[in-house]
């Protein structure tokens, strides 16, 4: 299951084609055409991942929170069931420590994730450990400063978007010390607003040559995540099982 907090049209389909870059690089050669790859279909749940409303405290939202939450628990039970959870860092990678987005997250969301999930297993009279290792297939994808640091790497598309749709000034002015310094663009504040087209080709930026391995050697957000996802030895596995279920080759 991927969600993303991003309410705007493609949202989903720019989390889930930087969600295939990212599980290629914890198993190359993996076979994503064969991993069920689905948003939450909720409408009610889908409105408390939307502009972080799952933080909010007025008693109309929590309904939807609830939701959202149970869906979650429901996804984690599945024998191979996993979540990628998107939300921005709204902070600078530098000061990635302090983002309010993830503290939160994890005060707020995860305990009640956590117990639900518990109890369930509980329920099923499984390992006590197990509880721990159900929770590590819930994952955060956080970008910082926001996602449009990491479809900005593709400065191949974004110089021709901006060539061909936008300002032509883009690439002296920001893209080629971005193609110098990758990890620079994880200190830009608010970089949807650094480019001329901002948001309106996110779902290109992510599916036409995103460069996942260049943007992963900067060492910043990108490569943290991938990293964290690493930490889900069940994921790896689960990935690396496509290879059985590819076609023998034809003779």
């Amino acid at each position: 299951m991927v969600l993303t907090e991003d309410s705007g049209a493609g949202a989903y389909d720019t989390v889930h084609a930087l969600a295939k870059e990212m599980l290629k690089l914890l198993v190359p050669g993996v076979q994503t055409h064969r991993i069920d790859f689905k948003p939450l279909e909720d409408e009610n749940a889908r409105r408390a991942m939307h502009a972080n409303l799952w933080k909010s405290t007025n008693p109309l939202d929590q309904p939807s929170i609830r939701l959202l939450i149970r869906s979650v628990i429901t996804e984690l039970l599945k024998d191979t069931g996993f979540v990628l959870y998107h939300i921005d860092g709204d902070r600078p990678w530098s000061e990635h420590e302090s983002s309010e987005n993830v503290r939160e997250f994890r005060s707020r969301m995860l305990p009640p994730i956590e117990a639900g999930v518990r109890l369930q297993l509980q329920k099923q009279s499984h390992d006590a450990r197990e509880p721990g290792k159900r929770m590590k297939r819930l994952q955060l994808i956080v970008p910082y400063y926001s996602i449009e640091a990491w479809l900005y790497q593709n400065t191949r598309e974004t110089r021709y978007l901006c060539e061909q749709e936008g300002c032509g000034q883009c690439y002296p002015q920001k893209l080629a010390g971005w193609e110098q310094n990758r990890a620079s663009l994880d200190e830009v504040t608010q970089p949807k607003k650094a480019l001329c087209f901002q948001d309106q080709h996110n779902v290109r930026l992510a599916s036409s040559g995103f460069p996942a391995q260049e943007t992963y050697d900067a060492e910043a957000s990108f490569h943290h995540a991938v990293l964290q996802l690493l930490e889900c030895d069940e994921l790896t596995t689960a990935l690396e099982q496509t290879y059985a279920l590819a076609e023998p080759p034809a003779h």
